[in-house]
């Protein structure tokens, strides 16, 4: 669902000595790859595996035609939805190794996930947004340093023959803040990406797509930067040329069996309103022709002007009360169509896959190296220069989804595997940890459906939570979600 927002804290230790210095170079890449999956609740619970389903807000995340792709309970030509949702992830155990380098991090673990998004669709046409940020907060020598990272996807789509065929694109947006107390310092950038999805009517599978171009943010305007020995720096931290989101290609399917239909078929109310009109006017024009040949039959002109008008005065009612039909009508057609989706069966078994591939960065250094330079014991995994996004990475993914309690609990599981990233160059020896597979759970339990006191149109609100778990990284979510 939605836009999202990440806040998480490090403390990093004193200042370490000249060689605790892992980044000695401007002329380097903030490479923000993201192993472990940050995303809607619904999302991670099938493993990320979510391109071929690309279903409502959480959709943007996977899918840059997902704004077209209309809800089966969709029963007027203007949708308007939005979504805020709210996840914890929980560390019970230990510290994890959120960046994957082989050992026990000292930040990326005590944060708040905060999702929230908005939707508009117009008959084959939709647009909506979807954001995340990141909030590292460190300390060293007394010196406190904000660093904010964020992104978001922007998109526009215009689904074709009915909705069986959905293409769509727009922008990516990343940006980072870096904010001391004798500078500020913001990073921005964008980039396009396009997708598509293929949802044949009234089948049981789909197929998506989206290709994402690399977000390279750069420096917005000229900030005052202290100068050491040759090195911008601001909050005791080498800067980098520019901060990048690798380019990402994401291909998946998703098939579904049981009696719940996956891809019904839109009806699109202005098709069948247009149908209504079409009785209407052919009625109006019976009327018509009926008072044309009355009072071509009427010989007196006084007797022909006074039926006329009162011909007129009977148009102006008709009129009238053709609008109320119309309006009666078509609330009885949505009405109709959201009785259709009510009583459809709800058992369902959901199978998705994709594979998701990320490019690579040039003098690319992890998020971790880039946050711990100032760390003692020495340059953090990643730090180097070279170290992060050597490799295009290939990251499959697997999820099953399904409704064991019918109308009341919803389950998910899934698996995904999450490349290594780091890798030694010519300065470093031995590798930066190694591939982990991920393993994932999640449920929504339906619980209330309301108006607030006719607030709010009747939605049903759903307690949701995921489960991530992987070598060295466990991430607990709650939330709350829309049932469907």
């Amino acid at each position: 669902m939605g836009a999202a927002f990440a806040a998480g804290a490090i403390t990093a230790a004193a200042p370490g000595s000249a060689e605790a210095q892992s980044i000695a170079t401007n002329r380097y890449q903030l490479d923000f790859f993201q192993g472990a999956s940050l995303a809607p609740i619904r999302v991670i619970g099938i493993g990320g595996a979510y391109a071929g389903v690309a279903e409502g807000i959480s959709g943007f995340v996977a899918n840059a035609s997902s704004p077209a792709l209309r809800d089966p309970s969709s029963s007027k030509w203007i949708e308007l939805d939005a979504a805020v949702s709210m996840s914890l992830p929980l560390v019970l155990f230990e510290r994890s190794d959120f960046d994957n380098s082989g050992r026990i991090d000292q930040s990326y673990t005590d944060f708040i996930y905060l999702a929230a998004g908005g939707l508009l669709q117009l008959g084959p046409f939709g647009a909506g947004f979807i954001a995340d940020a990141q909030r590292y907060t460190l300390r060293s020598g007394g010196v406190r340093t904000d660093v904010n990272i964020a992104r978001a996807h922007v998109l526009g789509a215009w689904s074709f023959f009915g909705g069986q065929f959905m293409l769509g694109g727009g922008v990516r947006i990343g940006g980072m803040l870096l904010q001391t107390p004798d500078a500020e310092l913001t990073m921005l950038g964008l980039a396009p990406e396009a997708g598509f999805l293929i949802r044949p009517d009234w089948k049981s599978f789909r197929i998506g797509a989206t290709f994402r171009m690399p977000v390279e943010a750069g420096e917005l305007g000229s900030p005052q930067l202290k100068i050491e020995n040759g090195l911008r720096k601001a909050g005791g931290l080498v800067l980098p040329e520019r901060v990048v989101w690798p380019w990402e290609l994401e291909v998946g399917i998703a098939v579904q069996v049981g009696p719940r239909p996956f891809n019904p078929q839109w009806i699109n109310p202005h098709d069948q309103e247009a149908q209504f009109r079409a009785v209407q006017d052919l009625e109006r024009r019976r009327r018509e022709a009926a008072r044309s040949m009355e009072l071509s039959s009427i010989a007196d002109a006084s007797e022909r002007r006074l039926r006329a008008k009162e011909h007129e005065e009977a148009r102006a009612r008709e009129a009238k009360d053709d609008e109320k039909a119309f309006e009666k009508a078509v609330r009885a057609l949505q009405k109709e169509q959201q009785a259709r989706y009510a009583n459809w069966p709800r058992e369902m078994l959901l199978v998705t896959a994709e594979l998701l591939v990320t490019g690579n960065v040039d003098r690319g250094v992890g998020l971790e190296g880039f946050l711990g330079q100032n760390a003692a014991g020495g340059a953090p995994p990643g730090g180097l220069v070279g170290s992060s996004g050597r490799d295009i990475n290939f990251s499959p993914r697997f999820g099953i989804e399904t409704e064991p309690i019918p109308g009341l609990v919803h389950t998910r599981f899934g698996s995904y595997y999450e490349p290594r990233r780091l890798r030694p160059n010519e300065e470093q020896q031995g590798a930066l940890g190694v591939g982990r597979q991920h393993f994932t759970f999640g449920a929504d339990l339906r619980v209330l459906t309301t108006t607030f006191w006719g607030l709010v149109p009747e939605i049903t609100y759903t307690l949701q939570a995921s489960v991530d778990i992987a070598p060295r990284y466990e991430s607990f979510s709650v939330g709350i979600g829309n049932w469907k």
